[in-house]
């Protein structure tokens, strides 16, 4: 039987290289470390930032990826730090409550915040995007697991279809191989990784529809 990658956490240590003989596990490993949350939702925010003009709202752009990215995250890597979860990438369901309840306090945050402060349009999509995929994470974790790295990675083709156009279409191709990466590191089942990009692309076509974006 193969072995699976072994990834180490430690209260110096974010995550290890697996360490394993398998190529194919690497490159499954190294797939959805890149293609990570934090990582696509830092590039959403980028492409947004593009769409829009980075120069006339980088100050809601930084201020955004602070509260939405750079809040939840740095929770993680304290509860990580202190031996409460296992992995930053969450992979026990069981210990995805408490991340999870910040990530709904800071999406609701910055949402609020890009409110009042008339952020455009598709600022303001991303953010109640994010708000509620939270919210739908959150109720989904209670019984069951959701893969995250494919919801994030559906919505981001989504967003880069919208904004673009074009050649960016192409980042549809990440949503299957994200997916296969995680099934084959045996973090989520096929079923977990459909229903993630259905909630990725479902929640983010209609906040565009709903700001007219």
């Amino acid at each position: 039987m193969t072995a699976q990658p072994q990834i180490k956490t430690h209260p110096t240590e974010v995550v290890h290289l697996p360490q394993t003989d398998s190529l194919l596990l690497r490159l499954a490993w190294w797939i959805t470390q890149i293609g990570s949350p934090p990582v696509l939702g830092l590039a959403g925010i980028l492409l947004v930032g593009f769409a829009l003009g980075m120069g006339e709202i980088w100050a809601m752009l930084l201020l955004y990826a602070s509260l939405a990215l750079l809040l939840p995250f740095g929770f993680v890597l304290w509860l990580l730090r202190q031996g409460k979860v296992s992995d930053y990438n969450l992979t026990k369901r069981e210990e995805r409550f408490w991340p999870m309840v910040a990530s709904m306090a800071s999406a609701l945050v910055g949402w609020v915040v890009l409110s009042q402060m008339q952020a455009p349009a598709l600022l303001l999509a991303l953010a109640a995007t994010n708000l509620a995929q939270s919210v739908t994470y959150f109720l989904i974790t209670l019984r069951w697991k959701v893969s995250i790295h494919s919801a994030v990675a559906a919505g981001l083709a989504v967003l880069g279809g919208a904004v673009a156009g074009g050649p960016i279409w192409a980042l549809i191709l990440t949503v299957p191989l994200i997916a296969w990466s995680r099934v084959v590191l045996r973090r989520h089942t096929l079923a977990q990784t459909i229903v993630g990009a259905a909630i990725g692309s479902f929640f983010l076509a209609i906040a565009l529809a709903i700001y007219g974006v």
